[in-house]
């Protein structure tokens, strides 16, 4: 996602943002071709249709939004803003999902939400209307991962994620056709590029949150930043400052307890299941 972002930020301001979206869409579900191909269209089948076209359209407002607002924000302010995604996500996974959500993870989760607040340290520095643009699609995000959550119990991820860039796309063809300028180039190695690892990261959250609930997995979104903040570096010359060194020791410190902690948990659950005496 932090590659995804630093392309996109490249991009943004030359490229209109519906352009960027749907080209890539485009590419990243020409990517899941050869899967299609070998499993055949009956993979495609689904009872679920309605809860596959929400979260299409949810996905294309935020990622829509999110690229408009890296023409203007640093990629590590934004990283660093959509670190609400997963206190959000996390909430709503328990209300929705009925997940269980004991002291720990409430503290983890609330350690890493105090992380972002000391990098976007609102009422001390101005929030403008990207800022809060981008706030508001986080409740997208996490809404996002949710449903995703939700059809991973009766669809396979490779299904999941050709539908939501199949439906992005259907989502932003009319504002992309109006807005639509020649692709110069120079553009479309990055534009490629660009459909390769938002395929990754999207395949990557779907087959955790698979495996795992998502008030686990949303919060490892904490390390987006010291990933953007490397890119921001070395290709705009965005230098952070104290202050998102100071939050970004505490997400990891939040990120590094909760995998320990998981892993334990693990660990443990699969010891008790040796020492179970086995029934015929």
């Amino acid at each position: 996602y932090a590659v995804s972002g630093t392309i996109i930020r490249h991009l943004a301001g030359e490229v209109p943002t519906f352009e960027i979206v749907f080209v890539r869409n485009f590419f990243a579900l020409a990517i899941m071709f050869p899967w299609l191909v070998r499993a055949g269209a009956g993979a495609l089948r689904t009872n679920r249709m309605g809860m596959h076209a929400l979260r299409g359209f949810m996905s294309s407002v935020n990622v829509s939004c999110q690229v408009a607002a890296l023409a203007y924000l640093p990629v590590a302010d934004m990283a660093a803003i959509t670190f609400l995604q997963p206190v959000l996500g996390s909430l709503i996974a328990m209300v929705a999902l009925g997940e269980a959500f004991n002291g720990r993870r409430w503290s983890a989760t609330a350690m890493g939400f105090l992380g972002a607040l000391i990098i976007i340290r609102p009422g001390i520095i101005e929030i403008g209307l990207t800022s809060i643009a981008v706030v508001a699609t986080s409740a997208l995000y996490a809404l996002v991962n949710t449903t995703t959550k939700s059809l991973s119990t009766t669809d396979n991820s490779n299904k999941i994620v050709f539908y939501v860039f199949l439906l992005m796309m259907l989502v932003g063809l009319g504002p992309t056709i109006y807005t639509w300028k020649p692709i110069i180039l120079d553009h479309v190695p990055w534009i490629i590029a660009l459909g390769i690892f938002s395929s990754l990261a999207t395949q990557g959250v779907t087959r955790a949150l698979a495996v795992a609930d998502a008030s686990i997995v949303m919060p490892f979104n904490f390390l987006k930043l010291p990933f953007a903040t490397c890119l921001g570096l070395v290709f705009f010359t965005e230098i952070p400052d104290f202050w998102t060194g100071i939050g970004a020791v505490v997400i990891f410190a939040s990120t590094y307890y909760i995998a320990r902690r998981e892993a334990a948990l693990r660990a443990q659950a699969k010891q008790a299941a040796k020492l179970q005496p086995k029934t015929k």
